[in-house]
């Protein structure tokens, strides 16, 4: 009963926040998300901890220093930016997708397309690969790997909202034989990098990743290597006035010849390059609350 109360009062105020930030005006919205994610950071202490520690390997420096803490605490604002954005969402129409998201790399997600065997996009929980997704998804149905929420009904909400912009939700059970089908029909499965302990729910691989050995899946590298389709790498990054630049990067092509394990090493190891690359410019884009390498968890400082 409890449970069942928790998750409707999460699903009406998820809905009632939402009505707000649909008809709040962007100067308002915007200063006040900042705001609330500030809060985040100050009170969330378990979460802080973990950024600290995951950005205190982006930026090489200790987990204490007060440049890792700079870029933490921008990160939990860029989220709640991020976080309203989703609210957003559903009011965007396929002319503010356009104004809102540039994209360079437009040529290799069309020279992948040509081959007909569809695109594995990854990516990372940086900027806003939601508005990113439904940017491409206007050209190219795009089809994503995500976890179930325990909240049914705020599930059900958010799966619709992406389907409305051609974005296909397809949850670890079964999704399998769901992205194979899509990548026949030459559309794009989006998958992402940055599980953290998450990535042991599947196989995966070490990759160097910032200087440390850090676990990624190997569901890109396994999927290209039954499709032959080619990897596609990116991300959405936010400039100063709040719209996006996509960014989508040469495909990576498995060579379906070589052995297996060695394959998807080789893979893998390419996407975290390409992953770090994109990380770099812009750190405190990476909405990274999960720790990317666990075993050092119990140093950070709070």
């Amino acid at each position: 009963m409890r449970q069942r109360i928790a998750q409707g009062t999460a699903y009406w105020l998820w809905r009632l926040t939402a009505f707000l930030a649909q008809r709040l005006p962007q100067r308002v919205l915007y200063p006040l998300a900042v705001t609330l994610g500030e809060i985040a950071y100050l009170a969330w202490g378990t979460k802080r901890r973990i950024a600290k520690q995951n950005f205190a390997h982006v930026l090489d420096r200790p987990a204490g220093d007060r440049a890792v803490a700079r870029v933490a605490r921008r990160s939990f604002r860029n989220f709640a930016k991020y976080v309203v954005e989703i609210m957003r969402f559903p009011r965007l129409r396929a002319e503010d997708l356009e104004h809102l998201v540039a994209i360079e790399g437009w040529e290799h997600i069309r020279g992948a397309m040509e081959k007909g065997r569809g695109i594995i996009f990854v990516s990372i929980h940086f900027g806003n690969f939601e508005v990113g997704g439904a940017r491409v998804a206007g050209a190219i149905p795009l089809n994503v790997i995500a976890d179930d929420l325990s909240n049914q009904r705020l599930m059900d909400l958010l799966v619709g909202n992406r389907a409305h912009k051609n974005i296909n939700i397809h949850t670890p059970n079964g999704a399998a034989r769901k992205v194979l089908s899509a990548l026949r029909r030459n559309e794009m499965v989006g998958v992402m990098m940055d599980l953290g302990p998450r990535a042991f729910a599947f196989n995966t691989v070490n990759a160097d990743f910032f200087g440390a050995p850090a676990a990624f899946p190997t569901v890109a590298a396994d999927l290209a290597r039954v499709s032959g389709a080619p990897i596609v790498v990116g991300a959405v990054v936010r400039q100063h006035d709040n719209t996006f630049r996509g960014v989508a990067l040469p495909p990576i092509w498995v060579d379906r010849a070589r052995q297996a394990a060695e394959e998807t090493a080789r893979v893998t190891s390419a996407i975290a390059d390409a992953l770090e690359g994109l990380i770099r410019p812009c750190p405190d884009q990476w909405y990274i609350f999960r720790p990317m390498w666990p075993a050092e968890l119990s140093s950070v400082p709070a």
